[in-house]
């Protein structure tokens, strides 16, 4: 995961340059809501500022890293994915769920409730674009936190005291970027923290979004063959050099997929090459013979 840094003001700006009556909607909604005590099933119209936050993330999910292409002509398989989950929430971890059925955290992660986060069905600030693995099929109407449940609420900047335990990238409304409390050992997601909430959370994101799944392993690995080609390449090609050192800056920026991770394995061959070297070799090694990368 990586952090999309804007403001609330330039978010705000730019949904008005999409949809300039997108907001004074939301909040006519958001009142009906309240009226009704939760949320309804109302024909919903945030799919219409849903190219905001493709935009913003640079075509990629919010939580695996996973690029989405097209934005315009396959826009469907960008997902508006509702942070605090707006109709209902339900208990994490659900054993039985294969994914989740023999993690057992040490610490709270909150009881379901009836009510969902209804006050945020139409909050800027509760939206993220996701692929569907990652919002159908894993988020669904799951929240875990440490603290209280507050539903009532309507800012998600005066919800901390919840102790979110899952990372929301988008701004800065979330305290914790997420590569200060995850980075990456080869293919693998792994915490940066050895204890304390720091370290929570990140296990938590990890094992929610099955980050060290086969099907994210496989495609961390070909980046890091690239990388590691293109690497190796601007060694034997001087004449080249430049070329390959653009290639590795724009695989380890923002809008390329699973940068976080490609960040942290150049990094790797910075401090430590020969690691990185056997890791890059024990990885290509696996691509080749079609052998799966996982924990």
């Amino acid at each position: 995961m990586i952090r999309y840094p804007i403001s609330e003001a330039e978010l705000i700006a730019l949904i008005n340059g999409v949809q300039p009556n997108w907001i004074g909607r939301a909040q006519t909604r958001i009142q009906h809501y309240i009226a009704a005590g939760g949320y309804t099933d109302d024909s919903d119209f945030w799919g219409e500022i849903k190219h905001v936050y493709i935009s913003l993330q640079h075509e990629k999910c919010a939580y695996c890293e996973t690029k989405l292409q097209g934005a315009v002509l396959a826009s469907k398989v960008h997902e508006v994915e509702h942070y605090r989950p707006k109709s209902e929430v339900k208990p994490w971890p659900n054993h039985k769920v294969v994914h989740w059925k023999d993690f057992k955290p040490a610490w709270p992660t909150g009881a379901g409730s009836k009510v969902g986060y209804y006050k945020l069905a139409y909050h800027h600030l509760n939206y993220a674009i996701a692929c569907t693995r990652c919002n159908s099929t894993l988020k669904s109407s799951y929240f875990p936190i440490r603290g209280k449940r507050d539903i009532q609420n309507s800012d998600p900047a005066n919800m901390q005291k919840e102790s979110a335990l899952l990372l929301y990238p988008i701004s800065s409304v979330d305290p914790d970027d997420p590569q200060e409390l995850i980075t990456f050992n080869g293919v693998l997601a792994v915490p940066r923290h050895s204890d304390g909430p720091a370290n929570e959370r990140a296990v938590t994101t990890i094992e929610f979004f099955q980050l060290n799944h086969e099907d994210l392993t496989s495609r961390r690995a070909v980046e890091i063959r690239t990388l590691w080609f293109a690497l190796q390449l601007a060694k034997i090609n001087p004449q080249d050099k430049q070329l390959y050192e653009d290639t590795i800056a724009l695989m380890c920026s923002p809008q390329s997929p699973f940068s976080s991770c490609v960040s942290a394995f150049l990094e790797l061959t910075k401090t430590d090459y020969p690691t990185a070297e056997a890791m890059a070799k024990l990885i290509i090694t696996a691509l080749t013979a079609n052998q799966p990368l996982t924990a």
